[in-house]
């Protein structure tokens, strides 16, 4: 197994078997990322996917926001402006390894949402397979409105979600979107008043957790590369996570749960 790397200053990771929860806190900054985060949300989430005892994850925040996005003034630090071409390089090591990162794995995430959720801690959250998010909380993708374009994958997470007319609306217009209004676009997963989001979330993980892992993660990939594949290419696909689904000791668990009628235990297995 990936050994979990130590968390850096800013980010919280407590493996609790089946239970993987990361919790971002720089509540001063809003719960910006820094180089430092978003590398190791990576490589903590790779470990995950190899560690047989996790079969969820919880993604929070300490403080009133999510997260405001990527610390581009921490990055600066009064150091001297990069040479051209420092966005390039940068990003696909950074940004653009984490957002397929979470649409990759099989452990479903859920990401628990108040306050902000702008640019990147928009992204983190529309990457996340569940979404419980705060009736006022505020999404937004500023983008345009810096004068810069989308990153982090928003401007293929946003048509795919609430589509091509209302992902207009947050990337090209840089209009601001209520939980409960993403909600109903079909934006995230639910929207509850304030003080319900951590409890709702952390029984949606826990639901999640109990699951039958084997058949949970699969249907994640099969969800994930749907779009990118032809009817007849994924019904292949399909048959194959069948096969493997069919397998899994979960499946028989769930057999043997309806010749003794009771509810199964899955063990993730």
């Amino acid at each position: 197994m990936k050994p979990y790397p130590t968390p850096p200053e800013g980010l919280q990771v407590v493996s609790a078997p089946p239970l993987l929860t990361l919790t971002l806190d720089r509540p001063q900054r809003r719960n910006s990322l820094t180089d430092d985060i978003v590398l190791a949300l990576i490589d903590t989430l790779e470990a995950a996917s190899a560690d047989e005892e996790i079969r969820a994850a919880l993604l929070n925040a300490e403080g009133d926001n999510f997260c405001s996005g990527f610390d581009l003034a921490g990055r600066a630090g009064g150091r001297s402006r990069p040479r051209p071409g420092s966005i390039s390089r940068r990003m696909p090591y950074l940004v653009n390894r984490l957002i397929p990162v979470m649409l990759e794995v099989q452990v479903p995430i859920v990401c628990a949402v108040r306050g902000w959720a702008v640019g990147l801690g928009l992204s983190l959250a529309l990457a996340s397979d569940f979404a419980v998010v705060a009736d006022d909380a505020r999404l937004r993708a500023p983008f345009t409105s810096m004068g810069i374009t989308p990153d982090s994958g928003s401007s293929w997470l946003l048509p795919r979600l609430a589509g091509v007319a209302r992902a207009k609306q947050m990337l090209m217009l840089g209009e601001e979107v209520s939980g409960a209004d993403a909600a109903d676009w079909g934006l995230i997963h639910q929207s509850v008043p304030a003080a319900l989001v951590e409890s709702e979330a952390a029984a949606l993980a826990a639901r999640l957790a109990a699951s039958a892992t084997v058949a949970v993660g699969l249907a994640k990939t099969l969800i994930h590369r749907s779009s990118g594949r032809s009817l007849e290419a994924h019904l292949g696909d399909e048959a194959f996570a069948m096969e493997l689904s069919s397998r899994s000791g979960d499946f028989r668990e769930w057999a043997a749960s309806r010749q003794e009628d009771r509810p199964p235990g899955f063990t993730g297995r």
